[in-house]
């Protein structure tokens, strides 16, 4: 007898490495949708006969209310306690089955899991990992391969230590889920990598084979992964005019730009795509914008420009450089105010998470600002600079360090007042202005 194959969908994790997004991963927006939308529900394959969603308190109410082309229940996991807590504490669901299981916070092409899904009921065997040849070390788990098989999985391994250069991706199909569970079960350890051990003490038993995977793909572990995950999501979005859009004159619209509904662009302002702007927002004069998402209810004044940056809605900027950074939604950017995105060596922007240096592994990369910011006039931001939910930043600074969660951060500086003896009154610049 076929068994059923059920989706297991994981959006319950805690994201710590996520500040100062305070937004969930599987939650954050992105063209007014959850990601979860964009990595698991339009993606969702033909053969999946029920959907689990395996989430936490917070996020349930959301999540209970997506809607799926087969039944779909959501199941709260009291404690973040890792990927195999997961998927025990949602047990009942899961027995008798096959499963497909899905992280809501990675993204890939169309066809990822639907190839997964063919190749394992095409070879008749236990278990499809996919695995995604990474460009740079992710803080991931990496496959132990033997050819074809996959022979195990080696968690966080760090950079020099990787066993291949395989990354082992979800979207793991495993034709007895009674198999994984009893192993979960019985599996063991003091760090987060039971699910792991588990699945590599079945791969000795029964086998399991890879499936390389070529396509993009991205996941949401740090707050710069933003821009990785709005890359992917971006290179799929058609062109587009919503309704009561406004176009003034001299305006360049190049490559796919999708606008929603009510969104005003003025005069001489040039969008490249791919870009996504939300609705009503307005775009002002003398703006550039490039291979960006603009949220909803944003305003872009005189002479912004934003470029390879992700901006949430309700956003407001005037005469702004936006460059590679991720803005959470409610923002605000005083008039000269800049994010800047380059070293002075042209070197790679590193990041502390935790007390730890992180590599971007971008020469690229701007601040990273949580919600209901504000900057203040002709305030610079260092590359890879994170800034707090809820935090004021006064005028005329320099950030070149991260600023915790609703702070008030201000630079004091004392001047002089004299009177002066010295007068322009009657001098001419007529000789300059015959130069011009």
């Amino acid at each position: 007898m076929k068994k059923d194959l059920i989706a297991v969908i994981l959006a319950g994790g805690t994201g710590n490495r996520f500040w100062p997004m305070s937004t969930d991963k599987s939650l954050f927006p992105f063209f007014n949708k959850p990601l979860i939308v964009h990595s698991a529900v339009s993606h969702l394959p033909k053969e999946v006969t029920r959907v689990v969603i395996i989430t936490n308190d917070m996020n349930n109410a959301v999540l209970s209310h997506l809607t799926f082309s087969v039944p779909s229940i959501t199941v709260v996991q009291p404690a973040a306690r890792g990927m195999a807590d997961a998927l025990l504490s949602a047990k009942t669901h899961l027995q008798n089955s096959s499963l497909l299981i899905i992280n809501a916070d990675d993204v890939a092409s169309a066809s990822y899991f639907d190839d997964v899904i063919a190749k394992g009921q095409k070879e008749g065997i236990l278990g499809v990992v996919p695995g995604y040849r990474a460009k740079h070390y992710l803080p991931m788990g990496y496959l132990l391969t033997d050819g074809k098989a996959v022979t195990g999985i080696a968690e966080k391994p760090g950079e020099g230590n990787e066993p291949s250069p395989y990354i082992a991706m979800l979207g793991h199909y495993i034709a007895d889920g009674n198999l994984l569970l009893e192993e979960l079960r019985q599996t063991k350890s003091n760090e987060d990598n039971v699910y792991e051990k588990a699945l590599s003490t079945l791969m000795k038993r029964h086998t399991f084979i890879l499936h390389p995977f070529e396509g993009d793909f991205a996941s949401l572990k740090y707050p710069w992964h933003v821009l990785d995950v709005l890359h992917v999501l971006l290179e799929t979005l058609p062109n587009h005019r919503g309704k009561n859009v406004e176009i003034k004159s001299n305006v360049i619209l190049e490559g796919n730009v999708y606008i929603e509904d009510d969104v005003r662009i003025f005069e001489n302002t040039k969008i490249v795509g791919p870009t996504y702007i939300g609705k009503g927002t307005i775009i002002g004069n003398n703006n550039i914008v490039r291979e960006s998402h603009i949220g909803a209810g944003c305003v872009t004044g005189f002479n912004t420009d934003i470029t390879r940056s992700y901006v949430g809605d309700d956003c407001w900027f005037h005469t702004n450089y936006v460059g590679d950074s991720v803005v959470e939604e409610h923002v605000s950017m005083g008039s000269g105010a800049v994010l800047a995105n380059l070293r002075l060596d042209d070197g790679t922007v590193f990041s502390t998470i935790h007390g730890e240096l992180i590599s971007s592994y971008s020469n690229k990369l701007g601040a990273l600002i949580g919600k209901f910011v504000r900057i203040g006039v002709n305030t610079s931001i260092m590359p890879g600079v994170k800034i707090g939910r809820g935090t004021f930043i006064g005028s005329g600074m320099v950030i070149d360090k991260d600023i915790p969660d609703d702070s008030y951060c201000i630079q004091k500086s004392s001047y002089t007042i004299i009177r002066n003896k010295k007068t322009v009154a009657g001098v001419s610049r007529d000789e300059f202005r015959k130069k011009l």
